[in-house]
């Protein structure tokens, strides 16, 4: 996920609150519907109307020591939420990783050999957005994401279908991925094609109509 930090939380204490997933998950989708009718063509002018007249006016309600962690919850849950947020963060801040987010559902073109090559294929790698290389370890119904910061992520799959397996989000003590997906939380992936050094893949959220479709590496 893009980290742009945003200036007013920096330097604040991190700490744990109160507030519930489902009241962090409404106001992103409070903050979207505000972003959707936003009429202002600049992006940077567009994201500081965003955080001026949605995102400050909430952290005001709590004490200064508490809005870093509550105003990054709101952040990374409104890239989860919110499709034209995420849009705007990649035209703020192109990702170095070939992604792409398409609105058709993309038919796999894989044979059978390839796609058993993949399931017992236990290490992959891919490339965050900003470069930085995380390794997957797929074993057994046990996703385990490896950052370059040393912390980790720990996900479930199930195969639903011949190319396609749902992950659920456990735990990570990653800033990011803790922020953006609470305990059970899901993904659909998509093995697509098989090609030289790397499997082409697609990742969507249950209930939104984009997919993400970006490299898984091996080695």
């Amino acid at each position: 996920m893009k980290k742009i930090l945003i200036f007013l939380l920096i330097g604040i204490s991190n700490i744990t609150i109160s507030q519930t997933i489902t009241e962090i998950d409404s106001v992103s989708n409070v903050m979207c519907d505000f972003l959707k009718n936003l009429e202002i063509k600049n992006d940077t002018l567009k994201i500081n109307s965003l955080y001026e007249n949605q995102l400050y006016p909430y952290l005001g309600k709590f004490e200064q020591s508490k809005t870093q962690k509550i105003g990054q919850q709101v952040y990374y849950r409104l890239q989860r939420n919110c499709i034209e947020f995420r849009n705007l963060l990649d035209r703020l801040e192109p990702p170095k990783e070939d992604t792409r987010r398409i609105s058709e559902k993309p038919k796999p073109d894989i044979t059978k050999k390839q796609l058993r090559k993949f399931k017992n294929q236990e290490e992959f790698y891919y490339f965050e957005v900003n470069g930085d290389t995380t390794r997957v370890t797929m074993k057994k119904g046990k996703w385990t994401d490896s950052f370059s910061n040393k912390t980790t992520s720990n996900l479930t799959y199930n195969w639903v279908n011949k190319t396609e397996f749902e992950l659920v989000f456990l735990e990570s003590n990653n800033e990011s991925r803790s922020n953006f997906s609470v305990k059970g939380d899901k993904f659909i992936y998509q093995v697509l094609s098989k090609e030289d050094g790397y499997y082409q893949m697609t990742v969507n959220i249950p209930g939104q109509e984009t997919f993400e479709k970006f490299k898984m590496y091996y080695e």
